[in-house]
């Protein structure tokens, strides 16, 4: 008679699989440390306002880096697009001549290159290392948020919508951004390297590179300098890239969910460490107590032996 036997390997036991107290005290766990990176960005004042952080010192290099980046290649790509001018020929003289000037132009194409290799890095690790959709996944509510934004600016609704860690402006700049940097920067090698590129593509493929290098330029510095730069520095007067921290009053306004949801968390653990500070000191002062008692004890057990005469 054959007999069939099944693998205990099978068949899932207690200690393969985590109880339901364990999943618990892990997401509590997990939901804790969120809340204590949230609420490390506020930072309180000696007046006692409240400072909130924007970005980190990372984010604002990162940021600098580009904007310097995006200023001089503008600046040196469309001197050399108008360089018949008259005007701008004395500009370019500044530079030493148009060589000089596309020397400069393609130095920092690299840095651009290489910022976005890096920014890439950050973007799959995000996504595939941590886990994270990122705040700036479009969703559902930014269409939303687009419609009232523009029902808003027109007078026809009452109030702006309400935004968490970035509005709706904010969102497509940034996509604007991670469409138009791929575009120009393999345009801009197309035409760096015409006779490599033409021996894979078709020579009529450098002209139209050239055109969407050009209006894709100027497409892009029209949009930072009209509505980047007008929106954020002269209209809102938000500086928090450049200091890293915006106010309480400017939080609300600007980003009231991500606000709400900083001080919920700041709240909770400046209650939790009140709450638990005097328990944590009675303990503490317990466990001396009774390792003294312990070591009287153990002080007294030792005189009684000695005091015993040996029967044996």
């Amino acid at each position: 008679m054959t007999t069939i036997s099944q693998s205990n390997s099978a068949v899932p036991t207690n200690g393969d699989m985590p109880s339901v107290e364990t999943i618990k005290k892990r997401l509590l766990k997990r939901r804790i440390a969120t809340a204590k990176k949230l609420a490390a960005r506020v930072q309180v004042q000696p007046d006692g306002s409240l400072l909130i952080r924007r970005f980190t010192k990372t984010q604002q290099t990162e940021h600098q880096i580009l904007m310097i980046t995006f200023f001089a290649l503008a600046l040196t790509g469309l001197l050399q697009k108008y360089s018949q001018t008259t005007a701008v020929m004395v500009v370019i003289s500044l530079f030493g001549d148009i060589d000089t000037l596309r020397v400069i132009h393609h130095l920092f194409a690299v840095i651009l290159i290489a910022q976005s290799v890096y920014h890439i890095f950050n973007l799959l690790d995000m996504w595939f290392v941590k886990a994270e959709h990122g705040s700036m996944m479009p969703t559902l509510k930014d269409f939303k948020d687009l419609i009232e934004m523009m029902k808003f600016n027109l007078g026809k609704a009452a109030h702006r919508p309400e935004f968490d860690r970035y509005s709706i402006e904010e969102k497509i700049e940034y996509w604007a951004l991670l469409w138009g940097t791929p575009l120009m920067i393999i345009t801009g090698i197309m035409m760096w390297f015409p006779i490599q590129a033409t021996t894979l593509l078709p020579g009529d493929t450098i002209p139209v590179a050239r055109a969407l290098h050009a209006w894709e330029a100027i497409l892009a510095t029209l949009a930072i300098l009209t509505w980047h730069t007008y929106h954020t520095v002269i209209k809102e007067k938000n500086d928090s890239i450049f200091t890293g921290y915006m106010t309480e009053a400017a939080m609300k306004h600007e980003h009231p969910l991500e606000y709400q949801r900083i001080m919920a968390a700041y709240h909770y653990i400046t209650e939790h460490a009140v709450a638990t500070a005097p328990v944590a000191q009675t303990a503490q002062e317990n466990t001396i107590k009774v390792a003294q008692n312990v070591g009287k004890g153990k002080e007294a057990e030792t005189e009684r032996t000695q005091a015993v005469p040996d029967r044996s």
